[in-house]
């Protein structure tokens, strides 16, 4: 009998270790299927509303204009900028002064407000930007400012094709690293641009008399953010014309692709190309400009 008992406690044991294993099971299953059903969530929000949107077949408030070589998405209903049909224009541009090929179809988004623009690059805040190319190279985003501020829109989807032909050559990993020098990476976006929303050579030209270049080339400098980026700019983009008309351009291409196989050590990459000190280079230009004995051309000059 009392064998019997036991033997029955035993079962009523196992039976309520199996309940609990089973209740366990469901409660691991439920969470499964809830954490399931909130990733798929975030990741339809990401593909229709976020970061993801570049690569969404479907874009929410969106419609596309489509080129031979890219994509235009613009806000329904609105009322596409002409220079947009231009983009594969600005491509063939933007290859043959790099002596780079775009390799990948390019996807640019005009975004409808800065609500959008922050959605679908979360990590940039502000509204100081005019454009952005993430480090992948394929997309370009175009803030609301553009057009606010009648910027030349030819000249901006440059800037931007310029950064992505240089990641699309590149890697994810050295793409990452362009931006430790700005003044060759900057400065060549401006410089193939050919753009003026940063200030003209005459602007340039009054404000070197007066302002040294030398902090514009100091890693200290950008590390502080201690300057004003359209001088920079200009200063950048000036110097990089002067090199290259004095010096060549077989040399200038040389240093560029040395800047994209060692973007870190950008100022090593020029002394080894040029044989000197980007430091002396940059005092050279200074005071040739400052003496003027150099005026850049392709740019309207009213002086």
């Amino acid at each position: 009998m009392e064998e019997n008992q036991v033997f029955e406690q035993a079962l009523d044991n196992d039976a309520v270790l199996r309940s609990a294993e089973n209740v366990m099971a469901r409660l691991c299953r439920s969470y499964l299927v809830l954490i399931a059903f909130v990733a798929m969530l975030l990741l339809t929000y990401a593909f229709l509303f976020g970061p993801l949107f570049p690569w969404s077949p479907v874009k929410p408030g969106y419609e596309r204009l489509r080129l031979v070589r890219a994509d235009v998405y613009f806000g329904v209903g609105s009322s596409l900028d002409p220079a947009y049909g231009l983009v594969d224009q600005a491509i063939e541009i933007t290859e043959r002064f790099h002596q780079l090929d775009l390799r990948h179809r390019m996807t640019i988004i005009v975004c409808r407000d800065w609500a959008d623009f922050h959605r679908f690059l979360p990590i940039v805040r502000g509204d100081g930007m005019g454009a952005a190319t993430p480090e992948y190279g394929t997309v370009i985003f175009v803030t609301p400012k553009v057009q606010q501020m009648k910027f030349d829109i030819n000249e901006f989807i440059r800037h931007e094709l310029s950064h992505a032909v240089l990641d699309q050559s590149s890697n994810l990993w050295k793409s990452l690293q362009f931006k430790k020098a700005p003044w060759l990476f900057e400065g060549v976006a401006v410089l193939a641009a050919r753009q003026n929303a940063y200030g003209t050579w005459d602007d340039f030209f009054i404000r070197v008399r007066t302002e040294s270049l030398a902090p514009l080339f100091s890693r200290d400098t950008w590390k502080a953010r201690g300057f004003d980026i359209r001088f920079a700019y200009s200063g950048w983009r000036y110097f990089l014309q002067w090199t290259i008309e004095i010096r060549g351009r077989p040399l200038f291409q040389k240093l560029l692709l040395g800047f994209m196989d060692h973007p870190a050590e950008a100022e090593q990459v020029f002394r080894d190309v040029y044989g000197e000190d980007l430091s002396i280079a940059v005092s050279q230009f200074d005071a040739t400009v400052r003496a003027g004995k150099w005026t850049p051309t392709g740019v309207e000059v009213s002086r």
